[in-house]
């Protein structure tokens, strides 16, 4: 049977537990959630204490701890095991406003899970947080935990939802997991002290490019996370994630004076539809790299273009001994390479051509001085 190949941006992602999990707990000091070991400023520390990471916040801001993992993924699950040690029913926290000098006094403290954190700094959270409704009557006083979904952009913070939740939970300062999946429909919360439940459904968009998951800790709060686990189905998906930003490739292009270098949009192609199709017409960026030069994948898929961010990796051009021409790798729609006889060509420093003799396809491409050529 012959192997049909496709550049169709395709990707199906299920999270059925068949995905690659990333762990943070104490057997791996916490990975990327723990960067700064010992890490105290302005009244907010941060240590591994036996097998938890604990945060202690008593500034009048919401510190939030953010996984160095970027996340290029439309869908993912992240779960956080962690628990507030100043919820305990009764307790007050003061916290000083350094400022002012004035002190505030906390009876109910916020702790969470960050997820959509985007290069902007913006983000999206689940907040936790428990009261009594009577407090002082031992017969009508009943505890209940709430929890919200909110949306922080810029300085605006907008609450999405909110629900109250008063079984299945720990309602003091015992462990509690936080679940959070997100595609690009939207988000599903679930929490629970020994099993998950579902507690709200938002439609909020995730935005494009990279993200990042983490905890936030309110102020007075003082955290302890056992353990934080992300999902992502596709390993390859994750090998194509660069750290490139468009802001990153604008600066670093502008400045090279490697005339192979820079953007390339779309120019045509000559295909054999019934072996090879292309899902768009891209824009590509090629920025040297080990032996040769990498194709960063920019703009101008078609076919579910959602699939594919900015700042991934599309393909590799390696240098051979003629000049002007390159062995090449491409990434296709299962994020596979295709690199059987694959090879590419540059003429006059501006037409840049990628042949697939096994396919009896080729795609051109020429360069442009900026990305909105």
């Amino acid at each position: 049977m012959r192997r049909v190949i496709l550049f169709l941006m395709v990707f199906v992602l299920a999270l059925d537990g068949s995905g690659k999990s990333y762990y943070n707990t104490a057997g791996n000091g916490f990975g990327g959630l723990y960067p700064n070991p010992g890490m105290r400023m302005q009244g907010r520390y941060k240590a591994i204490d036996g097998d938890f990471l604990i945060e202690q916040n008593a500034t009048m801001a919401t510190a939030v701890t953010i996984d160095t993992m970027m996340i290029s993924s439309t869908a993912y699950r992240y779960q956080l095991r962690i628990a507030n040690k100043n919820n305990k029913q009764g307790k007050t926290m003061s916290v000083k406003n350094p400022m002012t000098g004035d002190k505030t006094d906390l009876t109910s403290t916020q702790w969470g899970l960050v997820f959509n954190y985007d290069e902007m700094g913006d983000y999206c959270a689940v907040v936790l947080s428990c009261d009594n409704s009577a407090p002082y009557n031992d017969i009508t006083d009943q505890r209940t935990m709430t929890v919200t979904v909110m949306q922080r952009t810029g300085k605006d913070v907008k609450e999405l939802a909110q629900t109250q939740v008063a079984k299945g939970v720990s309602l003091e300062d015992d462990m509690n997991t936080i679940c959070v999946d997100v595609d690009e429909q939207g988000a599903i919360v679930s929490i629970g002290k020994n099993d998950l439940q579902q507690v709200l459904e938002v439609p909020v968009k995730r935005p494009a490019g990279m993200v990042q998951v983490g905890y936030m800790v309110g102020p007075g709060a003082r955290t302890a996370v056992e353990r934080a686990v992300l999902t992502i189905e596709n390993e390859n998906q994750i090998a194509a994630t660069t750290l490139w930003s468009l802001q990153d490739l604008d600066e670093y292009l502008a400045a090279s004076a490697d005339p192979v270098e820079g953007y390339w949009k779309y120019l045509d192609r000559d295909m054999q539809d019934e072996w090879l199709r292309l899902g768009g017409r891209y824009t590509l960026s090629v920025v040297r790299a080990d032996d040769g030069y990498d194709l960063i994948y920019m703009d101008g898929a078609q076919v579910k273009k959602s699939m594919w961010q900015p700042g991934m990796i599309k393909g590799h051009l390696s240098k051979t001994q003629f000049t002007g021409n390159y062995d090449l790798s491409w990434i296709d729609a299962t994020m596979e390479p295709i690199d059987k006889d694959a090879y590419a060509t540059i003429e006059n420093g501006v037409i840049l051509t990628l042949y697939f003799p096994v396919y009896k396809s080729q795609v051109r491409f020429a360069k442009v001085m900026n990305i909105d050529d």
